[in-house]
């Protein structure tokens, strides 16, 4: 039996094709088994926090971001819990990782400008509280509106 050139590319092109389509598919099952494990991770962290038991959420969060770097909910939400915690420097830390990822993130400005409140550093928070506001972030709004809580940041 002889084989020609044509068909043993064919053959070459054929198998090369089915090694290309069986990566790929092992991939897609790679990246559908991290999904769902970043899923069970992230619905335990919300569970402990529900449970108070923040630590064991940020133990939680910081095991997602090992899936999922580049997250910024999942920096956002660690930052609450930090925060729940009164850790109010890693809380910022997280909310300017968040920021970073996605610089539109209104939420982040927000409870950054919490922190920086607790913190007693005014000037940082009402930065935040304004750039949260202008990005429409609700509850910065309706601090910003409320003349009782804010006198003190839209006097400038």
């Amino acid at each position: 039996m002889r084989i020609n050139l044509l068909s043993l590319k064919k053959i070459s092109f054929l198998l090369f094709f089915i090694f290309l389509l069986q990566n790929q598919f092992v991939k897609a099952s790679e990246l559908k088994s991290e999904e769902k494990e970043l899923r069970q991770i992230w619905e335990s962290a919300i569970k402990n926090n529900r449970n108070r038991d923040h630590y064991a959420a940020l133990d939680d969060y910081t095991r997602a971001l090992k899936i999922k770097p580049k997250n910024h909910f999942l920096f956002y939400n660690r930052g609450l819990t930090y925060a729940n915690l009164k850790l109010l420097t890693q809380a910022i830390n997280d909310f300017e990782k968040a920021i970073k990822i996605k610089s539109d993130f209104g939420p982040a400005y927000g409870d950054r400008g919490m922190a920086f409140y607790e913190l007693d550093q005014k000037d940082k928070a009402c930065k935040d509280f304004k750039k949260a506001a202008d990005l429409k972030y609700k509850r910065a709004i309706s601090w910003i509106e409320d003349k009782n809580r804010s006198a003190w940041c839209t006097q400038n």
